[in-house]
């Protein structure tokens, strides 16, 4: 969920064939970009870091990832025209066409040549991390060594928009109330800069002791209005150093553990990251994936730190030859189905039909999970927006009833 961006580098280079290249790579670092040139044959004559410090540039940097929707697009269109018996190459250029995204058309067209080039469409891939995950690169490269390259083409469709429509509906599920509530907040602001100052010099005539509720309302209003600028600087200054940190291994991984505590979000965040768990190693398991492999490649692309160590502690239960259902048993965060589930796969030999019917099991749950969280939150929110608007309200009302009572 939250990644630090990418530096680009200009590169020219020789590639296994002899022919000169250039383009722009993305890594962490440089030592990154030349490992990751090396790994694909290519002899390095130079390579530059590229300054982003320009409008455009800053810009871009808060457009770096290629939208969840996009991908979905790339890949049921890729997989119509493979079933269709139009080569890869082909396809991606046809792709790359049709792409409005410059960033995206960019990298279609750098994959497109490396394909026509002789490297292995997984390994095109590889070139951007931040647009195709381990776990995308995995089922692409199964499908090549298998043979079925079209097949794995359309499951990967299919599992990119269903994993896309999951993720939408519990970001819809948290976006309204954030929504409702940052409207509550802009409404409250407005009034304390530009209503409550209007009624400051109506109690200033009256000589009553102003009840404590006002003399706060006043204060913050006071406060708002001559030094708004100040309290600007302190919210970005707040949210900058709160997003550095949810950043850090340590910050991400006290938010993800608040999300999967604190009710009524918890158990939808539990449902969602079990779905997305199961799905995830069915489908690379299912695709020819060594066992330890898919463990690994799930873990990686997880979402949620609290699920990645508990899939990382069932790869060394499997590597010394243990289960891998042991890892999940009782732990506060994994339902006793999973585990359950996950002894019965093992037992069977049918481990990836059975996290299929896991991942359709839980994503149903996420469904009813959200219509549900949906009708709670309402009757909460008009609690809150009420319990609010009655506080604002009492406070400017009981001055007024006061100096009724003097007249």
């Amino acid at each position: 969920m939250f990644t630090e961006f990418n530096m680009k580098f200009k590169y020219q280079a020789i590639g296994k064939k002899g022919e000169e290249q250039s383009g722009i790579i993305e890594a962490n670092s440089h030592e990154k970009a030349v490992e990751i040139m090396q790994k694909y044959d290519f002899t390095l004559t130079s390579l530059d870091k590229v300054n982003e410090f320009s409008m455009s540039g800053i810009f871009n940097k808060f457009h770096r990832r290629v939208s969840p929707k996009k991908l979905v697009m790339f890949s049921k269109e890729l997989s119509i025209l493979i079933s269709s018996g139009v080569s890869l190459v082909e396809s991606l250029h046809i792709q790359c066409e049709q792409e409005d995204n410059k960033r995206f058309k960019d990298q279609i067209a750098t994959m497109a040549d490396m394909v026509e080039d002789g490297y292995a469409f997984s390994a095109t891939l590889s070139r951007f991390p931040d647009t195709f995950s381990d776990f995308y690169i995995n089922i692409v490269r199964s499908g090549e060594v298998s043979g079925k390259m079209q097949e794995a083409l359309l499951h990967l469709a299919d599992y990119v928009e269903k994993s896309y429509l999951l993720s939408a509906k519990v970001k819809n599920a948290m976006l309204y109330p954030a929504v409702i509530m940052l409207g509550f907040l802009g409404v409250g602001i407005a009034m304390m800069i530009f209503v409550v100052p209007q009624l400051v010099g109506i109690f200033e005539q009256n000589a009553t002791e102003l009840p404590l509720p006002t003399k706060i309302l006043i204060a913050v209003s006071n406060f708002l209005v001559n030094h708004f600028l100040l309290f600007v600087l302190a919210v970005v200054f707040f949210l900058v150093v709160v997003r550095r940190y949810v950043k850090t291994p340590s910050g991400k991984e006290k938010v993800d553990v608040l999300c999967l505590s604190i009710p009524p979000f918890n158990e939808l965040f539990k449902k969602y990251y079990l779905a997305r768990f199961a799905d995830n190693l069915s489908m690379l398991i299912g695709s020819g994936v060594n066992i330890v492999n898919a463990l690994e490649i799930s873990a990686s692309v997880a979402g949620n730190m609290v699920y990645k160590k508990i899939i990382l502690e069932s790869v060394e239960d499997v590597k010394v030859g243990g289960s891998i259902a042991y890892a999940f048993e009782n732990n506060k965060y994994v339902s006793p189905m999973i585990s359950k589930m996950l002894n019965i796969g093992e037992r069977t030999g049918k481990i990836d039909s059975t996290l299929k019917d896991v991942a359709d099991f839980y994503t149903k749950e996420v469904d009813i999970a959200v219509d549900g969280l949906t009708a709670i939150i309402e009757p909460i929110l008009i609690l809150v927006l009420g319990g609010g608007v009655g506080l604002l309200v009492a406070a400017i009302i009981m001055p007024i009833y006061q100096m009724t009572e003097f007249m």
